[in-house]
């Protein structure tokens, strides 16, 4: 299997959703979020290698899977650290061994870097609401690895650049040493090494279930397989006697309006285009509504 840092984070974060994305490849939803993201990198893509920033914007529209607002597109495309870029490189491949055997192997797509006579620069897109640092996850790491190899360069500056929020006076930056980088790779090779390995043992009819188990948890709000991972699991009563159970009883609340809010959406675009859903005294019906936010 190819390997890549979005596959591995999300091994990490649901060994269930892994298996339904990557194994199984069964569709899933887009959400909003998500082609926001993908709509956005587009349009910074093409901007950097460039293009007119309305016409960046409007090509990337006419891409999305789903209906975009523009003026937020353009807003979050515009901002200060992108407008301000002079050359470098952007949306830069890599796909590099991550054993001397070769026979891990780990590619993906660097948002943008640049180097000089003062080192290497990474910087990589983020439309995400709530900014966090990059040693929170290995992502930034791994990529200052592969920048490393490439270039020889033995110290990477990354920055994670929110464009939500082009006023904040806080870099959420971190230079990446010989050690970070070898940190983020043996992380890879952790992870990369075990899923192999359950691989080899699909392949004799073990249970996927027992291999790839559900880890409930914040993350099922965004993921598009909660309602499978529901209807796999058998209804028992449940009795919150500890701080444990509590915990455990929250993060299935969490998933099961994961997958309510999947239902409700196969719903909502039903009612659009075919109107009000009547099941005995009750009726779904879509009503329009506008939401400001400041």
């Amino acid at each position: 299997m190819m390997y890549s840092v979005s596959r591995l984070q999300l091994y990490e974060r649901c060994q269930a959703a892994f298996y339904y994305k990557y194994l199984l490849e069964l569709p899933e939803a887009p959400s909003d979020a998500l082609v926001l993201g993908k709509t956005v990198h587009t349009a910074i893509q093409r901007y950097l290698s460039g293009d007119a920033l309305e016409n960046a914007v409007d090509v990337a529209l006419a891409e999305a899977q789903l209906p975009m607002d523009k003026k937020e597109v353009q807003s979050l495309t515009a901002h200060p650290a992108v407008m301000s870029i002079m050359g470098g490189y952007v949306e830069q491949h890599f796909h590099l061994p991550l054993l001397d055997n070769g026979n891990l192997v780990i590619q993906g797509y660097i948002d943008y870097f640049n180097q000089d006579e003062s080192g290497i620069v990474l910087k990589d897109w983020k439309t995400n609401r709530s900014p966090y640092e990059p040693t929170d996850n290995h992502q930034l790491g791994l990529y200052a690895w592969a920048l490393s190899q490439m270039t020889g360069a033995e110290e990477v500056h990354g920055e994670l650049v929110f464009l939500r929020y082009s006023l904040s006076k806080k870099q959420y930056a971190y230079t990446y040493d010989k050690h970070d980088m070898e940190e983020a790779r043996q992380w890879a090779v952790r992870l990369a090494v075990d899923i192999d390995g359950k691989l080899a043992q699909l392949e004799t009819n073990a249970d996927s279930a027992l291999l790839f188990p559900d880890q409930p948890g914040v993350h099922c709000q965004h993921c598009g397989y909660a309602e499978l991972c529901i209807r796999s699991r058998k209804v028992t009563p449940v009795i919150v006697d500890s701080a444990l159970a509590a915990k455990q009883l929250a993060l299935e609340v969490i998933r099961l309006e994961s997958a309510l809010s999947e239902y409700k959406d196969q719903l909502k675009s039903w009612a659009k285009a075919n109107g009000d859903i009547v099941v005995g005294d009750s009726s779904f019906s879509f009503v329009p509504s506008v939401s400001w936010g400041f």
